[in-house]
């Protein structure tokens, strides 16, 4: 896992400042030298894209997503476990949902062999970010279940959630 966590981490930077370096270069092009780089905003939207998605994966390992813990914090031991094993059903369900999407999406575009305007660059390299993204989070989310039921770890909300040994 931390050679997945390195990986992660590094495509996620490396997409996103050279996103924001061609981002960057292409408002330099076209208020300073006034010559606009229509290119540049496909390939720094692909790019930023492509970051965030990842970067969904490297949020929920280290839990820096969005919780909305005002009910969970009143639960009582049993209650924060069943809605634990709530939460890692649906985040699974919907890891598997993206995969799917994205591989429809992938699939479709590559059939009908659709580019980009400006670039021509196939539409379904783009899409592909999807099925990753979906295996990325499934990963993470098989993951925090092993943790879960295997390890009997239970997660502790406040703040920044941690793993906790019971």
């Amino acid at each position: 896992m931390k050679i997945l966590d390195w990986i992660e981490s590094a495509f996620s930077a490396v997409f996103f400042l050279a996103g924001i370096a061609i981002s960057l270069y292409s408002v330099f092009m076209r208020y300073i030298m006034e010559s606009s780089q229509s290119w540049a905003t496909e390939i720094y939207t692909m790019l930023l894209v492509w970051a965030i998605f990842i970067g969904f994966s490297t949020a929920l390992r280290e839990d820096k997503h969005i919780a909305i813990d005002v009910l969970y914090d009143r639960f009582g031991p049993t209650m924060k476990r069943v809605s634990q094993v709530i939460i890692l059903l649906i985040g699974i369900a919907f890891s598997i949902f993206i995969i799917w999407t994205g591989m429809d999406m992938v699939t479709t575009a590559y059939a009908q062999g659709i580019k980009t305007i400006d670039v021509g660059f196939p539409i379904w390299i783009n899409y592909l970010i999807m099925p990753i993204a979906g295996t990325l989070l499934f990963i993470r989310f098989c993951e925090k279940a092993y943790r879960f039921f295997v390890m009997k770890e239970e997660v502790v909300s406040g703040g920044d959630a941690e793993w906790k040994q019971l």
